[in-house]
Parts: C-alpha cells; sequence; structure tokens
C-alpha cells in the first residue's frame, strides 16, 4: 500500500460558478477541507463576490493554488473545439478546461455550467470531470440544499448531450 497516495487529498479545479454557488450556500469550507483547491487565474478574477439577501459579499479566496500559466496550445485547441461544437464558452471555462486537457497530475474539473461540461464531454474528457453534488458527497455532504444545476443527473443529462455533439459534428473516420 502506498501510504502516501493513501494521504493526499485530490486536487479539484473549481469554477466559478461553483466558488459562488459554494460562498452562497456556505459549503465552500467544506469543499476546501476535503480537497486542495486550484484556480485558474480567469476563475480567481470571475469568482469576486455572491449576493446574500441582496448584498454583495466580497469572496476571499485563501489556500488555493492559482495555476497563472495555460498552455496556449491546449487554450486554442479548446477555442477550436467549442467552435466546432458550436458552444459559446466563457474565458473561465476555457482556461479550466485547457488545463484539464494539458495537466499531467490527476486533478477533476467542477463545474455547474451545462456548456462547459458539454465541452467537456465533446473532447472526451468526461472522466476528469464532477458533479458538484457529487464532489460535495465525497466530502461528506449528504444535504439536499443544493440548485438543480448542482445536480448528478443534471450533469450526466449535459455530458450525454455533449457526447451527441460529438457524434454529430466530429469528423469520425
Amino acid at each position: 500500500m502506498d501510504l502516501r497516495k493513501e494521504t493526499m487529498r485530490k486536487l479539484l479545479l473549481l469554477d466559478a460558478d461553483v466558488i459562488i454557488d459554494l460562498h452562497t450556500l456556505g459549503l465552500y469550507e467544506k469543499i476546501s477541507k476535503a480537497y486542495d483547491i486550484c484556480l485558474t487565474r480567469n476563475v480567481f478574477e470571475e469568482a469576486r463576490y455572491y449576493k446574500k439577501d441582496g448584498a454583495k459579499i466580497v469572496i476571499d479566496i485563501k489556500d488555493v493554488t492559482i495555476i497563472e500559466n495555460v498552455d496556449l496550445e491546449s487554450l486554442r485547441k479548446v477555442q477550436m473545439e467549442a467552435r466546432e461544437a458550436r458552444l459559446g464558452i466563457d474565458p473561465g471555462e476555457s482556461t479550466s478546461i485547457a488545463y484539464l486537457s494539458q495537466a499531467q497530475e490527476e486533478i477533476t474539473f467542477c463545474t455547474c455550467d451545462q456548456t462547459a461540461i458539454k465541452l467537456i464531454a465533446y473532447m472526451e474528457l468526461e472522466q476528469k470531470a464532477i458533479s458538484l453534488e457529487k464532489a460535495l458527497q465525497s466530502a461528506g455532504y449528504h444535504e439536499k440544499k443544493l440548485y438543480p444545476r448542482h445536480l448528478e443527473k443534471i450533469f450526466k443529462a449535459a455530458v450525454e448531450e455533449g457526447k451527441t455533439l460529438r457524434i454529430q459534428f466530429k469528423n469520425l473516420v
């Protein structure tokens, strides 16, 4: 048994929507205790605040790894694949998916953005992604205080749509 592997926490690459929702629901600490969190610079800049009871509350993200450099070639590939699949994707998701596609370490991307999930499946990266519901369950949270976009069944449906797009638009030879 590899003891080092047993004690290492999993790397979780979060998207801005997930960070904002986790703060809104008061669950960010739960995730950050269970995983080593990393974010691309774009996501870090997108996830500035959340709204609670009509007030804007600044998000102070600590103890995370900020990914400064994403391979330009990987980013171009993500943008090309998004165009090919006819999916509009924002910079935070683009850089996260580009990093996911180039990463040497074992890392899992957590997003609840439907377009990003479809693109991940389109690019055959769905094994490197997780729904927020599943990530929280792995962290020991089993309550039902989540938004529909966080649910595993919604995530799986978007993955299936991405696979369908792959069949439709990829030049399969």
